[in-house]
């Protein structure tokens, strides 16, 4: 066993089996099973035993958030997953927004399970936005799916903090899905590419789990609604009642206060719904991968949404939003600007 991998153990050996993680955790939620729950994942690493529940793990790391050992579950479990052939590819195309809008050309036509799927979540694409002010200040990083599925929220955030300074759109992927299906590596040097790239400039994501991970890699990003909230940017009022998803991983770094902060600066009516960062059933590319999970974690938060009566849902994290689509209309807080 390498070094790394004695140190993951180690940090899941803090693991109490006291289960305060199983009711927080939507896999165990939908199944009331050992195995789908962080501590029984946990369990097989330390025995050693291939269990399933290693590949149905949504990663929302909400076990981490319950944990009274805290226990650094996403840290550790990253390592003990293996991507197989068809998560590196897509990996591979997630990695480049221009292929990505090439390959949905291409599953739209087909009629395979994983195209059939897709074409679930997503209805429409574009090309990803290219634009660059002359000395560009400020990097927006779309977030690898928002650059070709929720294309005009890209180009109403950027009209938006053009008034205010001189943008670039930096079009990639933070490595999130790598970190979380399996391949730890190259999502390290997504995050050492991206520190090269970000260097000297103010960046600002779209999208905020990308925002979380980011920061988690030591990267100095600002999600959308807190650089507005944070710089006291001017904005619309909007006579809208809305719910509010808190993406699970920006919730773990606290950035969804300002989601909620902005839009009462614009005047919004929030109504909260149950449980906010219960996970949405997308999960990067689990809703490919594991869609039966996928669809009753997806039906378990379309029934707390419903309970708010409220239509219109407010993500900020464009998975996310490609689930939540199922349940009512969804906003970007940037689409209402």
């Amino acid at each position: 066993m390498g070094v790394g991998l004695e140190l993951d153990k180690l940090e899941l050996d803090k693991c109490v089996h006291c289960g305060f993680c199983l009711e927080v955790c939507p896999t165990y939620v939908i199944t009331r099973s050992e195995v789908h729950s962080p501590r029984g994942r946990i369990l097989a690493v330390r025995l050693g035993v291939k269990s399933e529940g290693l590949e149905t793990c949504v990663f929302c790391r909400r076990c981490e958030a319950a944990c009274p050992s805290g226990v650094e579950y996403g840290k550790a479990i990253s390592s003990y997953r293996r991507a197989d052939a068809t998560k590196k590819l897509a990996h591979r195309i997630l990695e480049n927004p221009g292929l990505l809008y090439a390959s949905l050309k291409v599953y739209s036509r087909s009629s395979s399970p994983i195209a059939l799927r897709i074409k679930e979540f997503v209805k429409s694409y574009q090309p990803p936005l290219q634009y660059k002010d002359e000395n560009a200040e400020l990097l927006l990083f779309p977030g690898c799916l928002n650059s070709v599925v929720y294309r005009s929220t890209v180009e109403k955030a950027t009209n938006y903090l053009r008034r205010f300074y001189k943008v670039e759109v930096y079009n990639g992927c933070c490595g999130l899905p790598h970190y979380a299906e399996g391949e730890k590596e190259r999502a390290l040097k997504i995050a050492e590419k991206l520190r090269e790239a970000f260097k000297g400039k103010v960046v600002v994501s779209l999208s905020s789990n990308c925002t979380a991970h980011m920061r988690e890699m030591g990267l100095d990003v600002f999600d959308f609604a807190e650089f507005v909230v944070k710089k006291n940017l001017p904005l619309p009022q909007r006579e809208i009642t809305v719910t509010v998803h808190d993406p699970c991983h920006a919730s773990l770094v606290g950035l969804n206060k300002y989601t909620r902060e902005m839009l009462k600066r614009m005047g919004a009516k929030i109504v909260e719904m149950e449980d906010p960062s219960f996970e949405c059933g997308a999960g990067g590319t689990y809703f490919i991968f594991n869609p039966e999970l996928s669809r009753r974690i997806a039906e378990e938060k379309g029934r707390k949404v419903k309970a708010t009566g409220v239509e219109n849902i407010i993500s900020t994290n464009q998975a996310c939003s490609l689930a939540l689509s199922l349940h009512g209309k969804v906003f970007h807080v940037a689409d209402l600007l």
